[in-house]
């Protein structure tokens, strides 16, 4: 019950005029590009790591980039902990110990478990599985699902009420990516993240 997104492509994710090389091949080649926010070098999206079938949604970085970036926080995050260490203070922290009092963890159990008996919750009660759908991992980098929160839950992995939403948030955004918006889980998933909306709003008067 997983579909393919299939939709055009716009001058700047297909290489413009086709006038510029792949940094890759070098080669103009016939095949679709896919312009880098960063460096603003152009790929084929066959000569990428793995290669993709269709260009992302938003900006791309292309995998240097990524890298370099990476490095940077690494290095930053790195530092930190180098100074909390001559602080003496401990990188180990129990989530539980930084919980905040705003935290309900009996709300957030009762909000979840609405969910999961919404009449719209059914594509996203536990994992896709990776033998039926292979290609939805290929494309979705954090799945995320009713089963798996639950579990982070009862394991007391959330720390604040928003550890949750991002959670929930993120699977709506997983479907979104992955299933045309007029397809049965698509219209699931766009009436399901609508409910939850309303009904965090208002169980927490936050957002």
């Amino acid at each position: 019950w997983y579909q393919r997104r299939v939709r055009g492509y716009c001058m700047r994710c297909s290489g413009g005029e086709r006038g510029i090389s792949c940094a890759v091949c070098n080669s103009k080649g016939s095949g679709k590009q896919l312009a880098c926010t960063k460096c603003l070098k152009n790929f084929h999206l066959t000569c990428l790591n793995p290669p993709l079938y269709k260009p992302p949604r938003g900006d791309w970085t292309c995998h240097q980039c990524n890298n370099h970036r990476n490095t940077q926080v690494s290095n930053s995050a790195r530092n930190s902990k180098k100074g909390r260490n001559r602080k003496g203070g401990s990188d180990v922290v129990d989530l539980r110990q930084r919980r905040p009092s705003t935290y309900n963890h009996d709300l957030c159990l009762s909000l979840l478990d609405e969910l999961k008996n919404h009449d719209c919750a059914w594509p996203f009660l536990s994992p896709v599985d990776k033998h039926q759908f292979p290609e939805y991992y290929r494309y979705i980098k954090h799945p995320m699902d009713f089963e798996t929160c639950t579990k982070k839950l009862e394991g007391n992995k959330y720390a604040t009420n928003d550890d949750l939403l991002k959670d929930v948030r993120l699977i709506f955004n997983n479907c979104h990516k992955f299933n045309e918006d007029e397809s049965e889980v698509g219209q699931a998933g766009l009436a399901l993240s609508c409910y939850f909306e309303k009904r965090y709003g208002e169980t927490f008067r936050t957002r």
